[in-house]
């Protein structure tokens, strides 16, 4: 199998760090290719997992409880939504992604896109509803926020930020920036609270299931983040209360209402197979 315990040392060739590998959004040119930009990061992330020496990680290395041995992508993304997964245990493989992406290897970008496929494809749903515009377009522009997320990621703080969660909130941001550009998608969405240019911020849970609830109509984006940003990103509410300039009752009030809800609605399957 393709791999070690160290991550890929840099090729230092003109263009081996271009940010996007280019096969990866061949889609989103004009007359590039028939899949769209996250189908064609998908295909070429099943291109590295497939035959005799699939792109892997020793998970055991990296976290206790995964197996003893080199695991493919695929399987290492299913256990990192499985709910056995400890949280600390899933951020530290995802940093470990983090750093074989940030080292220069086109391969490994495509790894941490593929692993975190579920999340893109849950913030496209959740903005493509009432986007008028071109798909790949709005695809493009959450592969890319994706993607200058993690350069952007401090090196140092790999290991104590919820990594999962802020770069695929990230991703869901870019492709909102260009969806709200768009006068017929904010029209279509007059009828929520949050302005477009809501200072939003990062929401976290293993399999995105908060992204499911937005993209179902459960919950409304700002109570999404302030489930995540309280509940799993660890901020007090009273910091949150202050930032938006409400009472700390009155903000409890709102998070007790938005967890009624997205309880009542995994109890109902609404959300069964996020």
């Amino acid at each position: 199998m393709r791999d070690d315990t160290r991550p890929d040392r840099p090729d230092r060739r003109a263009g081996a760090c271009h940010p996007v590998p280019p096969a990866m959004l061949a889609a989103a040119q004009p007359g590039g290719g028939t899949l769209s930009p996250l189908d064609s990061a998908d295909a070429s992330f099943r291109a590295l997992i497939t035959g005799p020496q699939p792109l892997a990680l020793h998970a055991a290395s990296l976290a206790s409880g995964l197996p003893d041995r080199l695991v493919p992508l695929d399987e290492l993304r299913a256990l990192l939504l499985h709910p056995a997964t400890g949280a600390r245990d899933r951020n530290k493989v995802w940093a470990e992604l983090v750093r074989r992406a940030r080292s220069g290897s086109a391969a490994w970008v495509v790894g941490l896109v593929g692993v975190a496929m579920p999340g893109l494809r849950r913030a496209a749903a959740t903005l493509s509803a009432g986007y008028r515009g071109d798909p790949a377009d709005l695809q493009t522009e959450i592969l890319a926020g994706f993607l200058a997320a993690m350069r952007g990621l401090d090196p140092d703080d790999l290991d104590r930020v919820p990594l999962a969660s802020r770069l695929c909130w990230a991703a869901w941001r870019a492709g909102q920036a260009l969806a709200c550009a768009d006068a017929r998608y904010t029209a279509a969405r007059r009828d929520l609270a949050d302005s477009c240019d809501a200072p939003y911020l990062p929401w976290g849970h293993p399999d995105f299931v908060l992204a499911a609830a937005v993209a179902r109509g459960v919950l409304s984006p700002a109570q999404a983040q302030l489930i995540g940003r309280n509940r799993l990103e660890g901020i007090p509410l009273a910091r949150i209360a202050g930032e938006l300039g409400i009472s700390h009752s009155a903000l409890c009030n709102r998070r007790k209402r938005a967890e009624k809800a997205i309880t009542e609605a995994i109890r109902g399957g609404l959300l069964s197979d996020s």
